[in-house]
């Protein structure tokens, strides 16, 4: 934006300059080239030169009535919108600083040079100075005005606090600066662009809290390159840093190395919880950061940082299923779902995750939602598909658990858990694990022939698309018709042994 700035400075600045310097050769031409003593009041009517030089001084003072205006307007309003910390960040920006002061420094100048014009007395210097710099800041005004509309935007100012963010985490690894001060910064910095996003949400601007959850995404990325070099002072924390944790908590942030990533991931979790409440369309923006941010910690073996991705995971079920929000419940599954594929390699981790989605399928059949149980067998048995495909250790326990979670209550006989399972039973005829297809089939042992059939006919006829519009858009009951023939076989077995 500072480019920008200057760019459009100089040609403002070039343009004015070329229109006068063409204009006044035109007359001087015209007047057969005169001499600078014939062009000049100085020492012929020095009072004239005081008439000229007033009416500058007035616009100089318009000009600058003009931005205070203006700043003192938008700035306030935008940072009641967005977060306080604005008016610091304006007052700190640089441009700013200069810009006012340059103006300051005109005004002041035109009306000291104004003060030295005597009867006898033609400060010619001066008053070139004066009017030169009153060009250059009349040139100056246009570009910068634009530059406050940009400065107060939300994206631009969400760009700048990330920017400076990365900035104090690579002088923190370059130990060019104290590690305590740092830490406050940065905890400072992470805390206004959470605001951001909440008063985004706040507002139903769901681009710009999208902008804020990528950017503190972005600065976790920037973080793990620098991380390695931390000193280790900057690891420690105390109460001031998260006030209300235990010191059993804060003595495992420490241990852990994750202030940071915690910082992040709250900031995150807030955005998140204000989108169950509030902007139930941008809960999915949350969720895939936690998740994007989860595999950046895998890829850099940085085990802590995952296992505390996981949690927020965790916090975030427990969330939407507490509000009843089945929206939210549907996008967290299927980020979880989308996070435990790609740990494959994992298994301790599969296992973890594999508990949870049995205890959070538990826990919103507790809150009354019944659909919610049924989302994640077909989840979690996306899962377990994926482990034994890639021969993880955790294959068999993962089966345990979709085996483990109901698919009737009673006499009612839960369609889509049914559907699930023969999904699963179908994948082990066709992989040949006939071991595992007989735990399936045992499972379903208690369903009677005639919903068996019913579900087999609708799965043979869903489609890949599911007939409403949804975040995943992806049918959970669509079969590929190369896995249609073994799900065949399994419904056969089973109508055989029952």
């Amino acid at each position: 934006m500072r480019k920008l700035f200057l760019r459009s400075f100089a040609i403002a600045f070039v343009a004015f300059a070329a229109l006068f310097a063409l204009e006044f050769f035109a007359e001087w031409r015209a007047a057969d080239y005169p001499g600078a003593s014939a062009m000049s009041w100085a020492d012929v009517n020095n009072a004239k030169l005081v008439d000229i030089l007033s009416p500058m001084a007035r616009a100089y003072n318009n000009v600058l009535a003009m931005l205070i205006a203006t700043i003192g307007l938008a700035i306030p309003l935008t940072a009641n919108m967005h977060t306080p910390k604005l008016i610091e960040i304006f007052l700190k920006d640089r441009v700013n600083r200069y810009v006012l002061s340059f103006m300051a420094f005109g005004a002041a100048h035109v009306l000291f040079v104004d003060y030295m014009i005597g009867p006898k007395f033609a400060p010619t210097w001066a008053i070139a100075i004066a009017v030169y710099v009153a060009l250059a800041g009349w040139a100056l005004l246009i570009p910068y005005f634009f530059y406050v509309v940009r400065f107060v935007d939300p994206s631009r100012l969400i760009i700048r606090l990330r920017d400076d963010a990365m900035e104090i985490i690579t002088e923190a690894g370059d130990r060019r600066r104290d590690p305590g001060e740092t830490q406050t910064e940065l905890a400072t910095r992470i805390g206004q662009l959470g605001t951001i996003i909440i008063k985004s949400l706040d507002r139903n601007d769901h681009d710009v809290a999208a902008e804020g959850a990528w950017a503190i995404k972005v600065i976790l990325d920037h973080y793990d390159k620098h991380k390695g070099r931390m000193p280790k002072e900057w690891f420690i924390v105390d109460r001031a840093d998260f006030v209300g944790l235990s010191d059993e908590a804060l003595e495992m942030l420490s241990e852990g190395k994750v202030w940071l990533e915690m910082k992040c991931l709250t900031q995150l979790e807030h955005g998140f919880l204000r989108a169950v409440h509030a902007a139930n369309h941008a809960v999915s923006t949350f969720s895939d950061a936690t998740r994007v941010i989860a595999m950046r910690a895998d890829a850099h073996h940085d085990e802590q940082a995952l296992r505390l991705c996981i949690r927020f995971f965790n916090n975030y079920l427990r969330e939407a299923i507490k509000a009843r929000n089945l929206r939210a419940v549907y996008d967290v599954f299927h980020q979880y779902r989308r996070l435990g594929r790609d740990l494959g390699d994992r298994p301790e981790l599969l296992r973890e995750i594999g508990k949870h989605f049995s205890y959070y399928a538990v826990m919103s059949r507790t809150y009354g939602m019944l659909f919610a149980p049924q989302l994640a067998i077909f989840d979690l048995g996306f899962v377990t598909r994926r482990a034994y495909e890639r021969a993880s250790p955790a294959a068999a326990d993962l089966l345990k658990e979709v085996l483990a979670l109901p698919h009737r209550t009673g006499d009612d006989i839960h369609s889509m858990a049914v559907k699930a399972k023969l999904i699963l039973g179908g994948f082990f005829i066709n992989h040949k694990r006939d071991d595992e297809a007989a735990l399936v089939r045992t499972n379903l042992s208690d369903v009677d022939q005639a919903a068996i059939e019913r579900a087999e006919t609708e799965l043979l006829a869903a489609e890949r698309t599911f007939f409403e519009v949804t975040d995943r858009q992806l049918n959970l009951e669509y079969v590929p018709p190369e896995r249609r023939e073994p799900l065949k076989q399994f419904c056969a077995s089973l109508h055989a042994g029952g």
